[in-house]
């Protein structure tokens, strides 16, 4: 009679042990999801919403220009003219914050983030400068000259920029700088969360 009562104790102190080992678990990966999503949620509020520029190359340009009428591929005389200038630019490099994406995994934040590219390029007409000018009575310099000069040296520069890796790899540092610092500013990230950046 006891032996009986006993098996039926038994069997539901192991039914009540499942159940609560299943809660537990269950209720676990939720929360362990919800938290995720708190997260990466907060990451995304932190980040800025647009395109931001991680690196600006300011430069300065000299540029030498030379040129003849020609006919039938040489030169005639009394046409030739050739000059030096300078001229200021800006180039910004960075990336669309929009492309970011987010994972969080075993107290890891990782950011996926996209190329780096050229977001800006602005020239100052202003800082165009002439250093020296030899003329021909029949080819002169002329402002759409020096339009086409100015538009051929931007082409240039952004060509130089584009083949310059250690450029790239500074924006990619000075992006993950300040991104880590304001990561690290929100209370419990800091403490829980290794901030890493996973470049395409």
């Amino acid at each position: 009679m006891y032996l009986k009562y006993l098996v039926i104790l038994l069997v539901l102190i192991l039914f009540l042990s499942a159940g609560i080992f299943i809660g537990v678990k269950i209720g676990g990966k939720i929360v362990e999801k919800e938290s995720n999503i708190n997260i990466n949620a907060t990451v995304k509020e932190i980040l800025p919403a647009a395109e931001y520029a991680s690196l600006v190359y300011q430069y300065t340009s000299v540029i030498t220009h030379s040129e003849a009428v020609e006919l039938f591929g040489v030169g005639i005389p009394l046409t030739g003219k050739k000059a030096i200038y300078t001229i200021d630019g800006a180039i910004k490099l960075g990336f669309n914050c929009e492309d970011i994406k987010i994972d969080i995994s075993y107290g890891n934040i990782i950011l996926h983030m996209p190329k780096i590219k050229i977001l800006s390029h602005e020239i100052y007409p202003e800082t165009f400068s002439l250093y020296d000018e030899t003329t021909s009575l029949f080819n002169r310099y002329t402002l759409k000259d020096a339009n086409s000069i100015q538009l051929a040296n931007k082409s240039e520069m952004e060509l130089k920029v584009r083949q310059n890796r250690g450029l790239y790899v500074q924006a990619k540092t000075s992006a993950e700088e300040q991104f880590r610092k304001l990561l690290e500013s929100v209370p419990g990230i800091k403490d829980k969360y290794r901030i890493v950046f996973e470049w395409d």
